[in-house]
Order: structure tokens, then C-alpha cells, then sequence
């Protein structure tokens, strides 16, 4: 549990501006399973093409969503500033396909 505590104390400090957490089943431009995932959200900073964009970091994952309940709880114990949405087991997703990211970006033919 320090491992996971120690990782969503060094996304919070470090991560600009300050993200917010989901608990969703698993899914990103190359996987995808009902497995639970812990993402921290933000936007990408200035010195990213991405800028102002949407920006998922993947935090922790679980084999059951027992498993992953039981140690955000302890976390939540440890640090009571710490707070996720649980979107459940058949919930939605936050994921936003790369395509629609990068679409302001110009193509490498233009």
C-alpha cells in the first residue's frame, strides 16, 4: 500500500494542474479489459504539442475490484485529501482515442 500511497502523493505534487482519479475498467489506444485501473487525470502543459489537452497517466491496476476498493481504502486512510470516482465494473471510460488528441496538430504531408 506505501508504494501506491508514495505514487498518488507524487502525481498530486507533481502534476500540474492538480489531477483528479477514476477507478474504471481498463482501456487505452492498444488494451482494453474489465480489470480495474486507477488513471490520475490532468491536462497536458505548455511544453507539450498537447497543450490544453485532456491527460490520462495510468496509476495502478488490480485483479479484482475488491482488491482495488480495499487498498484505495486504505489509502483513503492514510490520506483523507485523497478522493476517485469509482465508475464500477460495467461503468464508462475515460479514455479519449489519440485521434481525437491530436487532431489539431497538422498532418505530415501539409
Amino acid at each position: 500500500m506505501s508504494d501506491l500511497l508514495d505514487r498518488i502523493r507524487d502525481i498530486r505534487s507533481t502534476v500540474r494542474p492538480r489531477p483528479t482519479f477514476t477507478l474504471e475498467p481498463g482501456r487505452g489506444e492498444t488494451y482494453r479489459h474489465s480489470r480495474p485501473v486507477l488513471y490520475g487525470h490532468s491536462t497536458y502543459d505548455r511544453s507539450s504539442v498537447l497543450v490544453g489537452q485532456p491527460r490520462r497517466l495510468w496509476v495502478a491496476e488490480w485483479s479484482t475490484w475488491e482488491e482495488a476498493r480495499a487498498a484505495l481504502a486504505e489509502v483513503r486512510r492514510a490520506d483523507r485529501g485523497f478522493k476517485f470516482d469509482d465508475f464500477g465494473e460495467g461503468g464508462g471510460t475515460t479514455h479519449i482515442p489519440s485521434s481525437v488528441l491530436t487532431r489539431h496538430l497538422p498532418d505530415d504531408e501539409g
